[in-house]
């Protein structure tokens, strides 16, 4: 008999293991893709899916159906981890101190460097933190996102417009 999400999370709920393999083969297929693209490394993708059915299986008498689908609540969680493993690795990295030290005489003479200020700084703030995130620290898309809290097409966006800002304005 084939039971719905939200049925087999009441029975994983109570210790039902053979629910909770059924929940796991009916959603986990759905959920790597969507770990993939926030990751963007299979072998993290694959342990944070392992990561969220052991928060399933730890936590299922906490689902509340009143409040989500059983998907959705798997979904959430395994998002959370994601953006957490992404601020864990961001956090991880060695920025420069100085944020200018990329932009710095040797590699760009100070004329530049001071035109390169100027284009910045006519940005908004969170696109500028964007694109030096990006072309300066190396950030993936995913990881500012996940930094800025901000939908992956807005990031995208504020990069490609940024960069064309930036071209036109060091241009002149």
């Amino acid at each position: 008999m084939d039971y719905s999400n939200e049925q087999l999370m009441a029975r994983i709920a109570v210790g039902n293991r053979s629910a909770f393999e059924a929940l796991y083969q009916q959603t986990s297929a759905k959920l790597l893709p969507v770990l993939l693209q926030l990751v963007q490394d299979r072998a993290s993708a694959e342990d944070l899916l392992q990561e969220t059915y052991l928060r399933v299986w730890h936590q299922a008498d906490r689902y509340n159906p009143d409040k989500s689908a059983a998907y959705t609540w798997i979904y959430t969680i395994a998002r959370n981890l994601a953006l957490d493993s992404l601020r864990r690795r961001s956090r991880s990295r060695k920025l420069p101190v100085d944020d200018d030290s990329y932009f710095s005489e040797p590699m760009a003479g100070q004329r530049t460097f001071e035109n390169m200020e100027h284009c910045l700084q006519q940005l908004q703030s969170d696109q500028r933190q964007a694109l030096v995130m990006s072309y300066c620290y190396g950030y993936q898309q995913a990881e500012i996102v996940a930094l800025l809290e901000r939908p992956l097409g807005t990031v995208k966006s504020w990069l490609r417009r940024g960069m064309e800002f930036m071209q036109q304005c060091l241009s002149h």
